[in-house]
């Protein structure tokens, strides 16, 4: 479990330059940040193999000053920080909400500070760090029209990151939902934790639960709970 810790990611010491963070898709323009570390450290991320060394990368990047809140979106409890706060208003301007905006939403609902992360230009990351109480995790989000679509970015989410967070633009039937995440565990020996939602209902699966016996069961439970 990717747990706080007392370890700090180190203060890089590299020669200060600029580099380019790719934004979302929807966003079409690329965003440049002085002297920031941000890249490197989601870099250094994937070279680490303790948890220990990945939690205090986490950390390290959740506090640099960068990160603006998006007010409008954040809650009394919960906010959602950015680096992309200028194109956000634009975006926003439009009438359009952008997924990876749609998705942390969900998770302030559901008691989640969120961390929106740039993505480092022909570099592998994922789209959010998540906060519960002292508790980071690093999350990939994806949007699904659910059915074999959902397979797809499941695996590509996989690559991304061990945790994953699925939105639905079309709520899925319940044996192709079963079926396509029992399958992606199966399939991606890192995928530990999948957090899916169903309007603004968090269902939380790990590993151990989604490939056991009874996980129809335990799926069912919470796939039709009501808030």
């Amino acid at each position: 479990m990717e747990e706080e810790t007392a370890t700090l990611y180190p203060l890089r010491t590299e020669i200060e330059c600029d580099f380019v963070c790719e934004p979302a898709s929807e966003y079409r323009k690329t965003i440049v940040y002085q002297g920031t570390t941000i890249a490197k450290a989601l870099q250094d991320y994937y070279t680490f193999t303790t948890n220990q060394e990945k939690v205090s990368v986490l950390k390290w990047i959740v506090a640099q000053p960068e990160f603006t809140e998006l007010q409008r979106f954040s809650t009394a409890e919960n906010k959602i920080y950015t680096l992309y706060t200028n194109q956000y208003d634009e975006i926003l301007k439009t009438g359009e909400t952008p997924n990876n905006l749609q998705i942390a939403q969900k998770f302030v609902v559901n008691g989640y500070d969120v961390f929106l992360l740039a993505n480092p230009h022909n570099t592998k990351s994922a789209d959010f760090i998540i906060r519960q109480k002292n508790k980071l995790f690093y999350v990939e989000g994806k949007t699904s029209s659910g059915g074999s679509a959902l397979s797809a970015r499941l695996n590509e989410g996989a690559k991304q990151a061990n945790r994953i967070a699925i939105n639905f633009s079309i709520i899925p039937r319940f044996h192709d939902l079963y079926h396509q995440t029992r399958k992606a565990f199966e399939k991606n020996e890192s995928l530990t934790n999948l957090y899916i939602f169903k309007g603004s209902i968090l269902v939380e699966i790990n590993r151990d639960i989604a490939l056991s016996s009874q996980y129809d069961k335990l799926l069912s439970t919470s796939w039709n709970k009501r808030k």
